[in-house]
């Protein structure tokens, strides 16, 4: 017996009730969080920080994973460690996320060899080293940054679009920032990019309303990985330095986060246990934007 016998078609239709995962109530939440044969793309998958985390996490839920990034050789270590430690499908792609046709290429390169694609993680980003007031940032600079955390984004997300549409099935995850939610001294034209990457995603979601495809994105704080260790081993700027500790005192976990911690809150979005998390932008920060 169905739960929705009784219910005209019409009613079914107007709003797709045929859709509710009613099998969820008996299966364990464990089942739900697994990525078994899921065919993922991760830009930026080769970072030191969180392209690595995220492309670890998938690959150890059983995730087919292109860790594509504009350093192939670093993608190239990524892919190869996280091949080795959970005996998963990983490779590298060379992609330039600022390219239009590079990344259009790399995804459906990627999506031919895996079969298909169902989760893109729009994780290519950054800073670019550049803290310090707006009015010191060179037009050249500010172009950079735009280009790597907007456009870079926009490109992907399209292009992950060639592939999830004619399917039916999708989801895009971005990753912003809680600076893209909260201010963050030192950094004002990335905090604007993370900001425009949140309301893109609000727009995008409302769009696909009709399709299987969602989106959402992930905002991190402060994570503490190879970057920030270094900074606060003496290597970055003054600017840098005080952003992490303006950063710090309006944290509410009293900690910073590690990469990894990020990367849980992606896998578990890309999976079916997240799956109702959509257009929104979810704060994985310790509070920093509370």
């Amino acid at each position: 017996m169905s739960k929705l016998d009784g219910i005209s078609p019409e009613v079914i239709d107007r709003f797709h009730l045929d859709r509710l995962p009613f099998h969820q109530a008996a299966t364990a939440p464990d089942e739900l969080m697994r990525l078994h044969g899921a065919r993922v793309v991760v830009t930026g998958g080769g970072g030191a920080d969180l392209g690595q985390a995220i492309v670890h996490r998938f690959a150890a839920l059983g995730a087919r994973v292109a860790a594509l990034d504009l350093d192939l050789d670093s993608a190239r270590a990524v892919a190869e460690e996280a091949s080795k430690n959970w005996g998963a499908d990983v490779f590298a792609v060379h992609a330039d996320v600022t390219d239009w046709d590079d990344v259009h290429a790399a995804v459906a390169g990627a999506a031919e060899r895996m079969g298909g694609l169902d989760v893109m993680v729009n994780n290519a980003g950054g800073g670019l080293k550049l803290h310090g007031p707006f009015l010191d940032i060179r037009p050249e600079d500010m172009r950079r940054i735009v280009d790597l955390n907007l456009f870079g984004v926009l490109f992907s997300s399209r292009a992950a679009l060639d592939h999830m549409i004619p399917q039916d099935r999708g989801r895009i995850i971005t990753i912003a920032s809680e600076g893209g939610k909260s201010r963050v001294d030192g950094i004002t034209v990335y905090n604007s990019c993370k900001s425009a990457a949140i309301g893109f995603t609000r727009n995008l979601a409302h769009e696909l309303r009709n399709t299987q495809v969602s989106t959402v994105a992930v905002c991190p704080g402060v994570m503490v990985g190879p970057h920030a260790l270094a900074r606060l081993a003496g290597e970055g700027s003054r600017a840098s330095i005080s952003a992490l500790e303006e950063s710090y005192e309006r944290l509410n976990a009293g900690r910073f986060s590690l990469p990894e911690e990020v990367a849980n809150m992606v896998a578990f979005l890309a999976g079916e246990a997240g799956a109702y998390v959509s257009g929104t932008a979810v704060s994985v920060g310790g509070g920093l934007s509370d």
